[in-house]
């Protein structure tokens, strides 16, 4: 949508461009979500891993301002994932146990480790991802100029939220 709004260049422009609402660019809610995925991902696929640490990550990368190096990182988790469905083990692998570490306060780097499971986490990573598209939402309607009718009807809303209208709406 962003690209037939805008163009290829100003799209590639605007992805990075700060938000004076959000004091964000789209690329931060992507690359952040990506980095949920990517770690979740990453448990799915190796066996030996233990623990998830979701603050631990890298900021100013190159998905989190070139549009192009977000949409290669998309590709290529999606292929783990896909590679973690299609392996005969799949259900083996989701209850495989893992702490999922998290920072609870910005006042110090302690992380608490909870106990959960992949296929937990890979749910907690979709889902959280879906709540920071709310803000990529807002940037592209707000800043870049999109209408909400050129995103898709849902997007950035939570699945409880979708199913609560449509239970209204009947």
């Amino acid at each position: 949508a962003l690209e037939r709004k805008c163009g290829a260049e100003k799209a590639r422009l605007v992805y990075k461009s700060t938000c004076p609402i959000c004091q964000a660019a789209i690329g931060q809610p992507v690359r952040h979500s990506m980095d949920h995925l990517e770690r979740a991902a990453h448990a799915a696929s190796n066996a030996d891993e233990r623990e998830i640490h979701y603050d631990l990550r890298s900021r100013g990368v190159a998905d989190e301002y070139d549009m192009d190096a977000a949409a290669s990182r998309i590709l290529r988790i999606e292929a783990q994932l896909e590679g973690v469905t299609s392996n005969p083990t799949y259900i083996s692998v989701m209850s495989h146990p893992i702490g999922a570490c998290f920072m609870l306060s910005g006042d110090s780097e302690l992380e608490y480790k909870l106990p959960s499971t992949v296929a937990r986490e890979l749910g907690f990573a979709a889902h959280h991802a879906i709540h920071h598209l709310a803000l990529v939402r807002i940037i592209a309607t707000k800043t870049v100029g999109l209408s909400d009718l050129e995103l898709p009807q849902d997007f950035g809303r939570a699945p409880s939220t979708v199913n609560y209208d449509h239970q209204i709406a009947k």
